[in-house]
């Protein structure tokens, strides 16, 4: 009986000195892992924008309907001949409401 509840203080006084040794290096791993986690997702999110962005240059210098398309929305620019018509869903503009 003597020898178990030895063991069993030992058992215990191992943990403790293991807890006080390990402890804060095991606090600190475990920020560092869920702040890795963070950067990853961070950097998948950038990749997908890079690869956004990278469409959107394409379109912009091999595409002149989407240029032309992008001018004309943009800018209310129009081809000679053409008329602009703004439409909007402001009833403030509305000639019927005056």
């Amino acid at each position: 009986m003597k020898t178990r509840h030895t063991r069993v203080r030992w058992l215990m006084g191992a943990a403790l000195l293991a807890a006080l040794i390990y402890g804060p290096g095991l606090v600190q791993l475990i920020r560092l892992r869920i702040s890795g986690w963070r950067l990853d997702q961070q950097l998948a999110e950038l990749h997908q924008r890079k690869q956004q962005l990278a469409h959107e240059q394409d379109r912009l210098e091999h595409d002149d309907t989407y240029v032309e398309g992008l001018v004309r929305s943009t800018f209310k620019v129009a081809k000679p001949g053409e008329l602009v018509l703004p439409l909007t869903d402001d009833a403030s503009t509305d000639p019927s409401t005056r």
